[in-house]
């Protein structure tokens, strides 16, 4: 931890309240989780699928979700850590909206214990990047966040400038697939200064929400485009394994 984000700490105790309930808690608690609601969220299981890494019931009988299983993906490999549901929407709600970044490095964290059942080793760790104006008016970019935690955590660089995103988009709430591509569409590019860094390099990108897999697919192309050797994907949370109905 850094002299501000020790000083931070000393102001603002990041671990007197429950992230998700907003109980009284002791710095004792992983996370800043109450016991209550560390039961409460919805944890990786035992399957997940082999390409995004999204959490499957134990008896689907396939080894790729659907989406993996009518899509590509512009990345090699993905994981998570929750399947997004009622209480992982109100932590991510709290963070986002809520001015409460310090939920970043608890986040973090969480990802990080994710990243030890891997026997994975990354060049660098890079967050998925938020467009100026939306992140002028959020104060953080909550993927940043998290990443930077992360970066300290497995002493790899944080490559926080490498992506850029060159427009704004829409919202991808209520987009079906096809749609959140063509949102995405020319939406991310590589910083020209950063260029030389990504050549031949295994890289970690990380989100807070996995859904279909489109915003990674955006950053991960481009990413390929300037010689990325390996690129895997790391979320918080992830989307249920749903197919769309007929």
């Amino acid at each position: 931890m850094g002299i501000i984000e020790k000083g931070l700490e000393l102001l603002y105790p990041s671990n007197i309240y429950c992230i998700s309930c907003g109980s009284i808690i002791d710095k004792t608690r992983p996370y800043a989780l109450c016991d209550e609601c560390v039961d409460k969220l919805h944890w990786l299981g035992q399957k997940t699928c082999a390409k995004c890494g999204k959490i499957l019931q134990e008896d689907y009988r396939h080894d790729l979700c659907w989406d993996c299983r009518t899509y590509g993906h512009a990345f090699d490999r993905g994981y998570t850590c929750v399947q997004y549901g009622l209480y992982e929407r109100g932590i991510l709600l709290d963070y986002k909206y809520r001015k409460k970044s310090y939920i970043g490095r608890k986040l973090g964290d969480i990802l990080y214990d994710r990243m030890l059942l891997e026997e994975e080793s990354f060049d660098l760790i890079v967050p998925v990047p938020m467009h100026g104006k939306k992140q002028a008016r959020r104060g953080f970019n909550q993927a940043a966040v998290m990443a930077a935690r992360l970066a300290q955590r497995m002493g790899v660089p944080c490559a926080a400038g490498l992506l850029i995103r060159c427009r704004q988009t829409l919202p991808m709430k209520g987009l079906g697939a096809f749609e959140r591509q063509q949102n995405l569409e020319g939406a991310f590019a590589v910083a020209p200064e950063n260029r030389y860094k990504i050549a031949g390099r295994k890289l970690l990108l990380v989100d807070d929400i996995y859904t279909t897999g489109s915003t990674m697919d955006g950053c991960g192309k481009v990413l390929k485009e300037k010689g990325a050797k390996e690129i895997h994907v790391l979320s918080f949370a992830c989307g249920a394994n749903i197919a769309p109905k007929q």
